[in-house]
């Protein structure tokens, strides 16, 4: 039953890891992660904690770690993944799959964070650039 429910279009923009084992195709994987950085919430790359702009192609997996907070996420463009909010728990993961429909062009989200009750910052506001 679950393996015919991934193969009903219309997919949600989670990736699970069922779906990567079953032979779904590889795409790039771009990792952020949400954590305070000398006092303040930050979305950084998880490489790279002076930036959480990243560039991604249809397609494409984003994973959000929550590093000390509940978080949720506002999507201002459904296109991009779907659905235009998530939430997730300290310490878990957010995986998502970049719509085979999101147009090429820049993407800006918000991360709600629980704890402290204020908006992380990103490159202010975060960002996604999705291009050809």
């Amino acid at each position: 039953m679950l393996f015919g429910m991934m193969l009903l279009p219309g997919n949600s923009g989670i990736l699970t890891e069922k779906e990567e084992i079953l032979g779904q195709p590889s795409s790039a994987l771009h990792e952020l992660v949400i954590k305070q950085i000398d006092g303040e919430w930050r979305v950084v790359r998880k490489d790279d904690e002076s930036t959480g702009t990243i560039f991604v192609k249809p397609g494409d997996r984003v994973r959000w770690t929550a590093e000390g907070s509940d978080l949720s996420f506002q999507f201002d463009d459904q296109a991009l993944f779907g659905d235009g909010s998530r939430s997730i728990r300290d310490g878990n993961m957010l995986n998502l799959v970049v719509g085979r429909s999101a147009r090429v062009g820049t993407y800006t989200y918000a991360v709600f964070v629980h704890n402290d009750f204020v908006y992380a910052r990103g490159d202010s506001p975060p960002r996604i650039f999705v291009v050809g």
